[in-house]
């Protein structure tokens, strides 16, 4: 221990742990007392609760873990004492102690402008403790340090020349030789073969490929052979999630840039709003210093202090402490880069911007992974921040027309406006822009300026005050016209343009630079909500809907293009060479027709090939699809269906003690559902806790549970092995009908003479449909049962095509007993 408990004034504290509680001697590791003296000083808790009242003498350690260790998964008790290895044998107060111990060692171990920022920002008495230690010598920190939730360097071994991606994946390959079992994937082989094709003759390929096909390496692999070949080409690899941005980043492209071309420069690229701008970091620190909020707002910035000068990225998303807190993550606006705050080479972090580095990294890289947003977005300034690119690989495609159809949205709400006045001319405690910055020439900007953020504000309240009691009382529908709902909307665009030219006045009144950035970037927010605003102030065009939300705090609207097509045929296909798209879900029984459509996708831009990658599962071993035909009808009336959900889920429960998720397509049946559900049954339900605290309890489960989830649990999570054995489809998830968009786009398929279910609502109820049954068999090992409640599936003509596209045929089940019988006897069976 490199400082001694009385130096730093703890050698007593009360220990105050969730079973027991004692005045412990810290200096003689014993416990002195189990009540604590009237003039105890200090107390050690360790409180997680957010917004829990402590002692206001009490050291949170839960605090200082979030401070300490910032980029740890998790900062519970167990998990904070696994890193540092303390077992969970003798006392919680004795654990406590020794924690304490770990966590302010771990303090004096960093660099002391650290540890005063940290002390700055923390109350007291952890502020005190901290202080305390700046005396403290530090000790040598050893060369190859790792921090807390970064992994090593990959051992493994060098560059073997390939010549093709169907040699390295051979079982006498590279990637064979560095794996104990690996077994040659008919389905990867053949994948890898098509797109080494596309990427050699400038073709487009499409290839579905499931679970346990080996996609990623099907399409990096062939990607980073032909830039082996090519030098002179650029790949851009974009998918949907982060989870599998992260793997492939993190995980798959290192393994093989090792083996197959050590020198090839990968880079990972995000929306710059994900990486904290310097600039703003130490302007909000300063605000905040003077505000009266500063005891409430300052200890929230804290977990960012030690990541920023040990982050190599800048990337938020590393931090998991400031991301879990819902507090924390309200100042990210105000913490993170945004063109419209950005000064470029004017700023002075300009050359350690976290932002502009990325950049400079992804231009300068052959193989650069995004997101489909980023990827989309740049479309729309030209390539500015991607630069040049000549073969792109899609993952995750199914979600290529939906992203492309938001990132090319434009939006409106009251907030961005509230946003804009209170950046420039808070109302409230905040000093704004006007405020922080030196005007020269005698001039006084606050007042008029002041008076149109004024008058401004008042306007905005009152459009949509307006707005929304002339709107139908729905959640969401389509509007044609602003000015049709509001007679006050005409002032907007007129007041934005004198707010625009009072803010271009100001220009010639300042001297630096940087402040006359951020004035170029307020002007710009100005243009863009008056382009907005005067956009939806008239009917949309041909290919443009107008639509509404309502949240339960706020009101948004929304222009929308209803066909993507043209986007993506004008901007992206003709600066390609060869496209890869690739999912688990592309087609509806065998087709590729509606995902060629839908994204434009024809032969003028490339010779398409397409096809459905082999898959390694025996399915039919594995699985069965059960379908109860004595339930309701899913589209009847909901108490009596939802009672026989209820009581499906129970039986199951109680008769194969086996965890199950039941995938919902409206919050109203899934809460009615577990109404009805009997109290013995352990239930999870989405909207209770936060998605990743649901699926980390679920998989954590030392009895049998079920989780009850919408939307965001038909993809995007894995349950593998006993984790998950029953799946229950509780409605074929076609499109919401009363879906602006989508019923604009119905109409104007039904205009042109087409079939907008045909063409529209069943090959999306298809791909959602089989992403959802995709969550059950994720492994070699994995097995289990689907339960696809809703009878249309073999009771409507449509339904034969939907089953068409499943890995195993549907059975029917006449009766309860019947199904509980199969469902019991077939997991006897396979045990």
């Amino acid at each position: 221990m490199e400082f001694s408990w009385s130096e730093l004034g703890l050698a007593r504290v009360w220990m105050e742990g969730a079973t027991s509680c004692h005045l412990y001697d810290l200096e003689k590791g014993k416990k002195v007392a189990a009540l604590p003296p009237d003039d105890v000083r200090l107390r050690v808790s360790f409180e997680a609760e957010s917004g829990a009242v402590l002692h206001d003498r009490t050291i949170s350690l839960s605090l200082l873990s979030r401070v300490l260790l910032p980029t740890l998964v998790e900062h519970t008790m167990e998990s904070v004492c696994a890193h540092f290895g303390i077992e969970k044998q003798g006392s919680e107060t004795k654990r406590l102690a020794r924690l304490l111990e770990a966590l302010l060692s771990e303090a004096v171990s960093l660099d002391r402008e650290v540890v005063a920022l940290v002390a700055q920002l923390l109350p007291s008495p952890i502020a005190e403790v901290l202080m305390g230690i700046l005396v403290i010598p530090r000790p040598a920190v050893p060369e190859a340090r790792v921090l807390a939730g970064r992994g090593g360097e990959d051992v493994g071994p060098e560059e073997v020349a390939v010549p093709s991606a169907q040699a390295a994946l051979a079982a006498n390959g590279p990637i064979a030789s560095s794996f104990g079992t690996f077994e040659v994937r008919t389905g990867q082989l053949h994948m890898a073969e098509a797109i080494d094709h596309a990427f050699r003759h400038g073709h487009a390929a499409l290839v579905e490929a499931g679970p346990g096909t080996g996609k990623t390496f099907a399409y990096l692999i062939p990607a980073i052979l032909h830039l082996q070949k090519n030098p002179s080409d650029r790949v851009l690899v974009s998918t949907r999630t982060r989870q599998l941005q992260e793997q492939l980043y993190g995980k798959d492209l290192p393994f093989l840039v090792k083996r197959l071309m050590p020198d090839l420069e990968v880079a990972l690229l995000k929306g710059r709003e994900n990486y904290l701008c310097l600039r703003r970091w130490h302007a909000l620190i300063g605000e905040l210093t003077e505000s009266l909020e500063q005891d409430i707002l300052l200890p929230l910035l804290a977990p960012l202090v030690r990541w920023i000068v040990e982050t190599q990225t800048g990337d938020i998303e590393e931090n998991s402490a400031f991301q879990s807190d819902p507090e924390a993550r309200r100042l990210w606006r105000r913490l993170c880069d945004s063109p419209h705050h950005c000064t470029g080479a004017f700023c002075q972090h300009c050359e350690e911007c976290f932002s502009v580095l990325a950049r400079r990294r992804a231009r300068r890289a052959d193989l650069v992974v995004v997101n489909h947003s980023l990827l989309l977005g740049d479309l729309a300034v030209d390539n500015v921040v991607l630069g040049k690119y000549t073969h792109l690989v899609v993952d995750e495609a199914h979600t290529l027309e939906s992203v492309a159809r938001m990132a090319f949205t434009r939006q409106l709400t009251e907030r961005a406006f509230v946003r804009l006045a209170d950046d420039l001319a808070p109302s409230g405690r905040r000093r704004g822009w006007l405020q922080r910055t030196p005007f020269v020439g005698g001039i006084e900007p606050s007042q008029r300026i002041g008076d149109l953020l004024s008058r401004l504000r008042k306007q905005v309240v009152t459009v949509f005050k307006q707005l929304d009691e002339n709107l139908p009382d729905e959640r969401r529908a389509d509007f044609s016209a602003l000015t049709e709902l509001s007679d006050e909307i005409g002032e907007m665009p007129i007041l934005l343009t004198q707010l625009e030219s009072a803010l271009d006045s100001l220009s010639d009144h300042i001297e630096d630079e940087e402040p006359l950035k951020e004035l170029e970037g307020f002007i710009r927010i100005v243009q863009g909500l008056r382009d907005v605003v005067s956009a939806m102030s008239i009917p949309p065009s041909e290919n443009t809907v107008h639509w509404f939300e309502r949240s339960p705090h706020t009101l948004a609207f929304h222009a929308t293009p209803m066909d993507v097509a043209p986007f993506l045929e004008q901007l992206l296909y003709p600066r390609l060479k060869s496209l890869v798209l690739t999912s688990a879900t592309l087609s509806l029984a065998g087709s590729f027709e509606y995902i060629c459509r839908s994204i434009g996708l024809t032969d003028d831009a490339f010779a398409i090939s397409s096809m459905i990658a082999e898959s390694p599962f025996a399915y039919e071993d594995r699985m069965r699809i059960l379908v109860p035909r004595y339930i309701p009808p899913a589209h009847g009336e909901l108490p009596s269906y939802a009672l026989a959900l209820a009581t499906l889920i129970a039986s199951l429960s109680e008769r194969t003690g086996k965890n199950g998720l039941a995938l919902f397509t409206s919050y109203a049946m899934m809460q009615a559902v577990k109404e009805m559900l009997p109290a013995h049954v352990n239930t999870l339900v989405q909207g209770e806790l936060s998605r990743r605290a649901l699926i980390d309890q679920f998989r954590s489960a030392d009895r049998p549970m079920w989780l009850l989830g919408t939307e965001s649990f038909w993809e995007g999570v894995d349950f593998p092995g006993e984790e998950l054995e029953i799946l229950l489809i509780s409605r074929l998830p076609f499109p919401v009908p009363t879906d602006p968009v989508l019923a604009a786009m119905g109409d104007r398929m039904m205009r042109t003479g087409r079939d907008p279910f045909m063409e529209l609502s069943l090959p999306l109820a298809g791909m959602k449909l089989r992403q959802g049954i995709g969550r059950l068999i994720r492994t070699t090992g994995d097995r289990g049962l689907v339960f696809l409640t809703d009878q249309r599936i073999v009771t409507r003509g449509y339904g034969k095509l939907l089953a068409k596209s499943l890995p195993v045929k549907i059975e029917t089940m006449a009766d309860a007993n019947t199904l509980l019988s199969e469902a019991v006897s077939w997991f006897d069976s396979s045990s």
